[in-house]
């Protein structure tokens, strides 16, 4: 089963690097640091109006501490707050996100 993982780890790293873009990352009160990650608009999260909801794909290897409930992400200039963490067993993470408004 390592080598499953150990090769889906190198999955993940390739489709990073093909279709990721630098996100920009703060944990709590520390400096924002830059992260790759893939987001997807498409969710199955329950919406509210005025309020959009996305998914972020991760590494992670990328973070110094991992990613938690509370997070902000700024992608495009736009501002998201972590809900739920979801990590994958060779080393990946879905981070849900909604913006901040």
């Amino acid at each position: 089963m390592a080598a499953w993982y150990q090769q889906s780890g190198l999955a993940n790293a390739a489709i990073l690097a093909a279709f990721g873009q630098p996100v920009s990352y703060q944990q709590g009160a520390g400096a924002p640091f830059t992260v790759i990650g893939i987001l997807d608009m498409r969710t199955d999260e329950q919406r509210q109006p005025d309020t959009v909801y996305a998914r972020l794909f991760v590494a992670l290897s990328g973070f110094p501490v991992p990613p938690d409930h509370g997070d902000e992400v700024t992608i495009d200039g736009a501002l998201y707050t972590v809900f739920e963490v979801l990590n994958d067993p060779a080393g990946g993470c879905w981070l849900s996100i909604r913006e901040k408004t």
